[in-house]
């Protein structure tokens, strides 16, 4: 079914065991292409210090929360509303430094599974991101910006010929922050198989069909599109939809229009 769920449902608590995340967490996507997880740190908590493969990218949204990352070296404040691209292989960690919940909404795009690497050592280090210091001030490279200003809005003039503008474009994982006005809606098309796209809408309320199905999306819900299948979003309501729309795979992705 490509309706995945709405983040809040979506959403687990953060736990490990032995320094590894705990069995049982669970993926929202989790296919050869494309990982997504909606990660709950409580307050005072932080994962394992770890590393990924280098077939792969990932990124954040800051969903709810404030935290603080120690990332290769560096330490630095991420909040509400900032989209990341984490550095390729670096060690890495968030921890929640507010009061209530921070919810990740994490993606990542390549050769999956993604792993999850230690650091050398017995037990393996895990350092305090609090306590580490070396604090970055802003503007910090990994954070690309705020969600609300990286928003670009559907042009229907150019998507043909230039597709929707990216805020991400590597070669494992591409990311493009959208609005579409009423009335907002792109030709039926598809990409190659070799990877999986997926929407995050942000706000507003977007029609999403599928092969024929059609899906309502609204705030927080999340939809997947595995590579091959013919897909076409559209705003039939009265207000403006935004979204995040992300490609994991071989890419730069390619599109088939109908």
């Amino acid at each position: 079914m490509p309706l995945i769920g709405n983040i809040e449902d979506l959403k687990f608590r953060y736990a490990y065991e032995g320094g590894k995340p705990a069995p049982g967490q669970p993926m929202a996507i989790d296919t050869p292409y494309m990982e997504v997880r909606v990660i709950v740190l409580e307050p005072g908590v932080y994962p394992p210090y770890h590393a990924h493969h280098t077939g792969i990218d990932e990124g954040y949204l800051i969903h709810r929360g404030s935290g603080l990352i120690h990332n290769s070296g560096e330490t630095f404040e991420v909040r509400e509303g900032n989209v990341l691209l984490n550095p390729r292989g670096g060690m890495h960690h968030m921890k929640n430094v507010g009061e209530g919940e921070l919810i990740e909404f994490n993606f990542r795009g390549g050769r999956m599974p993604s792993e999850f690497n230690l650091p050398e050592g017995d037990p393996p280090p895990n350092p305090d991101p609090e306590t580490v210091g070396n604090l970055t001030p802003p503007p910090v490279p990994y954070v690309l910006g705020n969600v609300e200003e990286m928003i670009n809005p559907f042009d229907e003039a150019t998507v043909q010929q230039k597709g929707l503008p990216m805020a991400i474009a590597t070669e494992h994982l591409e990311l493009r922050i959208v609005s579409f006005a009423p009335g907002d809606m792109p030709p039926v098309h598809r990409h190659h198989k070799e990877l999986d796209e997926a929407t995050l809408i942000l706000k507003g309320r977007l029609t999403y069909i599928i092969e024929g199905e059609a899906l309502e999306l609204g705030p927080g819900d999340l939809a997947h599109v595995p590579g091959g299948l013919w897909h076409q979003a559209k705003n039939e309501s009265s207000e403006e939809c935004a979204f995040f729309n992300f490609a994991g795979g071989k890419l730069p992705v390619r599109t088939e229009w109908k």
